[in-house]
């Protein structure tokens, strides 16, 4: 059996606060011609946002080209971005035309444009100016209209800072940034995304896995995925194959054995409940770099109500990972360790 459809925005599975909220700046930046940055982990689906854009804008119906600058040597890159001259290098042979001129009136997808060479940095910088692109060997311009997506895991104000990356294409790229967030932020999506992947691998290998037993699901849960969807898939798609039929269980997983404290003991601080949520880890966070965390904070960073906002807040203070000082308006939520 199928089972019931799973939520899912343009192929983006999950209903967690923080999947949601990106769903909604996609929504709203889509039909806005402008260029836009995606920022993200590997592995966190940064080609699917960049999809949903494409599929969202009014360029919906023209074509969508996908490069991978870290995939190509710098010649190659530069020819398949900008296209060639025949004898502009000693493989060279014909002419070609580069993906920005095959993709006029469309949408480019950049991934990882950290790893994007000098050269071809100041040549897109060009075309983002001037809406030109020179095909390498030419001394002639050609005009082009196409929408870049770009992304990438890398920290490029810090490639700024270095000099390795261009300060002119990084302020134009960042006209328009969406964070992709990872697993570990929207572990409330992993039952969602376990049943995704098992209905896609039984579909695809004709396999009758029947689901995926409880103990195997928390531990799931609990797994860190430092890989982030990309490794859940991986490590679910594994298990499955060796499983074949039935239930897949904890045993079938290949989960690397969780860490221990100096005592021995597993260090686990959320497996003794439930798994943290995407709006309480931000809670944590804000709550470690400053004076605490109140509930304004939390509703500004999250988007969510007031009422929602105490409620994370009064769990983690009744789990022991936030103490709360104050009262009335002056309330806030410290780390257990602030004096």
């Amino acid at each position: 059996m199928a089972g019931p459809d799973l939520p899912s925005f343009h192929g983006i599975i999950g209903r967690s606060g923080a999947i949601q909220a990106l769903f909604r700046r996609i929504e709203r930046v889509a039909p806005i011609d402008v260029p836009v940055l995606i920022l993200g982990e590997s592995g966190t689906g940064k080609e699917l946002v960049a999809r949903a854009i494409q599929r969202l804008s009014a360029r919906r119906e023209r074509r969508f080209e996908i490069v991978n600058c870290g995939a190509l040597p710098r010649e190659l890159l530069l020819s398949e971005l900008f296209g060639h001259e025949r004898g502009a290098f000693t493989s060279a042979v014909i002419r070609k035309v580069g993906l920005l001129a095959v993709a006029n009136a469309g949408t480019l997808f950049l991934d990882e444009i950290g790893e994007l060479p000098p050269e071809a940095q100041a040549m897109l910088l060009r075309f983002l100016q001037e809406g030109e692109v020179r095909p390498v060997g030419s001394t002639e311009t050609a005009r082009v209209n196409v929408r870049l997506i770009a992304a990438t895991h890398r920290d490029l104000g810090a490639m700024k800072a270095q000099g390795s990356f261009r300060e002119d294409l990084y302020y134009r790229l960042r006209r328009v940034v969406l964070e992709v967030p990872p697993l570990r932020a929207r572990r409330e999506d992993i039952p969602l995304l376990v049943e995704h992947v098992r209905r896609e691998v039984n579909r695809r290998y004709g396999l009758g896995v029947e689901g995926i037993a409880r103990p195997a699901l928390l531990a799931l849960e609990h797994a860190p995925w430092p890989g982030n969807v990309r490794e859940l898939e991986a490590v679910v798609e594994q298990a499955m194959i060796f499983r074949g039929s039935g239930w897949v269980s904890q045993e079938d997983l290949d989960l690397p054995k969780p860490a221990l404290s100096r005592d021995g003991a597993v260090n686990t601080e959320s497996v003794r409940g439930e798994p943290l949520n995407w709006c309480q880890e931000e809670a944590l966070t804000i709550a470690a770099r400053g004076p605490g965390v109140c509930r304004r904070d939390l509703m500004a960073r999250c988007r969510i109500s007031r009422e929602a906002a105490r409620r994370h807040l009064t769990s983690l203070a009744s789990r022991g990972l936030l103490r709360r000082v104050g009262q009335g308006r002056s309330t806030r939520y410290v780390p257990m360790s602030a004096g």
